[in-house]
């Protein structure tokens, strides 16, 4: 079961990195074991480091904040069992979208949820589902990209990843996901940079066709 590397759980037990691989950790910390008992791991770690440090005061909100954190969680389990959603992203969803799953139809049967307050520079983050028979074009990367499979199954050319894997590609990557049974297949996908579809054709029409995204950060 591929699982985040380590220098990406490491920044994810200590609070850093860009939020949407924050995201990402939490989700298959959440669904796939392996990577559960390594995020805990790290964390224990952190915490140890954390023990031998003197106290530090804390805002005079702070605990109204974490209580506020506990509510959401809370209200994001309801819907799990629905939409089959980590508890995390689930989250994410209650405030862009009240929960609902609104997807946006791209080229080649593709449907996604651009996360918009994970967007930041040149980082997107979207929640993308495959049909069965479809997949994403032949295409390679600026950057690295990070998709971890929620539900259903695909294969890249290279692998075939089930839900909680997750499928690492490195910049100059190329690849092709296709879903794999009859199920489709629902990813969290972050890219630290745009990808670049093969066929230059597609590239003009997914760029006209693709849900806009939001310009903070930049």
């Amino acid at each position: 079961m591929p699982a985040i590397d380590d220098g990406l759980l490491l920044d994810h037990a200590a609070g850093n990195g860009p939020r949407a691989l924050q995201l990402l950790a939490e989700c298959q910390s959440e669904i796939n074991p392996v990577a559960g008992g390594r995020t805990l791991a790290a964390e224990a770690v952190f915490g140890t480091m954390l023990d031998e440090l003197g106290p530090a005061s804390l805002r005079p909100d702070a605990l109204s904040d974490v209580l506020g954190h506990l509510g959401e969680a809370e209200r994001a389990g309801e819907a799990i069992a629905q939409d089959g959603i980590p508890a995390p992203l689930q989250t994410i969803l209650n405030r862009q979208t009240g929960g609902e799953l609104r997807w946006h139809r791209r080229l080649g049967g593709v449907r996604e949820i651009v996360l918009e307050e994970l967007c930041e520079g040149e980082t997107e983050a979207s929640l993308i589902q495959l049909m069965p028979g479809g997949g994403i074009p032949d295409h390679n990367h600026g950057g690295e990209e990070l998709t971890l499979i929620l539900s259903g199954a695909f294969h890249d050319g290279r692998a075939l990843y089930r839900a909680g894997d997750l499928c690492s590609a490195a910049p100059g990557t190329r690849h092709r996901p296709r879903v794999r049974g009859d199920e489709p297949c629902i990813c969290l996908a972050v890219s630290l940079a745009p990808w670049k579809p093969a066929n230059p054709l597609y590239g003009v029409a997914d760029r006209l066709t693709r849900p806009k995204r939001p310009l903070k950060g930049v």
